[in-house]
């Protein structure tokens, strides 16, 4: 039974299989070379779910045990016109809405996610690099990005990170979903190795209000440390709106959103 796309740009085409056991078909839908989220994910972390299929697989068991959201394993199954089709476990739940339940439920997700220690930013599929090369490649994919960025832009300070950590850079509340009983997370085929202050700053984006703020940190706090974004943010948030991590038309929410995770 195929499933309705939920937005314009959705990067993958959605089916629900009539079993007993029923099974989401999820086939790639958009490549790095028409997709600019996929592409900024190629060219900046060096990753191409399409050249990879298999090893996305693989992501999950090695997250950190007893995430209060775990992630759905997913299996891939073949190529279905040269586009990559993986299945995961149907589950009876809905995608929670952005609220403080969520927000501090996020806070100690990535609290344990960034917790645990990684050897550098990139993937664990097709290689990574130290935090000594964030700096210069950030600042090559930026300059190079078709958006053609602005003087203001290209005179933008990139501060070595302090610590790399897993980071789904196209992190929504769609992309869990929330039963009866337990929470999942449904769509982590993104998730790489990046900067802490990276996702810190893609995770400020998130958030309406300063009470999702709040209920996230005092979840965050009790098992991560926040670093100071300061120096950090302008580059991320352009990093973010080349990416199209919230679709078109975002600058304004992007650019000037406040500044809310501080220490």
């Amino acid at each position: 039974m195929p499933l309705s796309l939920r937005w314009p740009d959705s990067a993958n085409w959605l089916w629900r299989s009539e079993e007993i056991s029923p099974q989401l078909y999820k086939l790639a839908r958009t490549a790095p070379d028409d997709d600019r989220f996929w592409a900024g994910m190629r060219d900046l972390f060096g990753f191409d779910r399409w050249q990879h299929p298999e090893a996305v697989t693989r992501v999950a068991g090695a997250l950190p045990p007893r995430l209060p959201m775990a992630p759905l394993p997913m299996t891939f199954l073949s190529r279905f016109q040269g586009a990559p089709l993986w299945s995961l476990p149907w589950r009876q739940a809905v995608p929670p809405v952005l609220c403080r339940e969520f927000a501090a439920r996020l806070g100690q997700q990535l609290g344990l996610l960034h917790r645990e220690p990684v050897p550098g930013w990139g993937h664990p599929a097709s290689g990574y690099l130290t935090l000594d090369a964030w700096p210069e490649r950030a600042r090559r994919f930026v300059e190079a990005h078709p958006m053609a960025p602005d003087t203001a832009t290209l005179a933008l300070d990139w501060p070595r990170p302090s610590r790399a950590v897993w980071c789904l850079p196209d992190l929504r509340s769609d992309q869990f979903l929330r039963g009866a009983t337990d929470w999942f997370w449904s769509d982590w085929e993104a998730l790489v190795w990046a900067p802490v202050e990276f996702d810190l700053c893609l995770v400020e984006l998130l958030f309406a209000d300063t009470s999702h703020c709040h209920a996230f940190l005092d979840n965050y706090r009790r098992y991560a440390r926040l670093p100071s974004l300061e120096p950090f943010r302008p580059g991320m948030r352009v990093v973010a709106l080349m990416m199209g991590l919230h679709g078109e038309g975002a600058e304004a929410w992007i650019l000037n959103h406040p500044e809310w995770l501080k220490g």
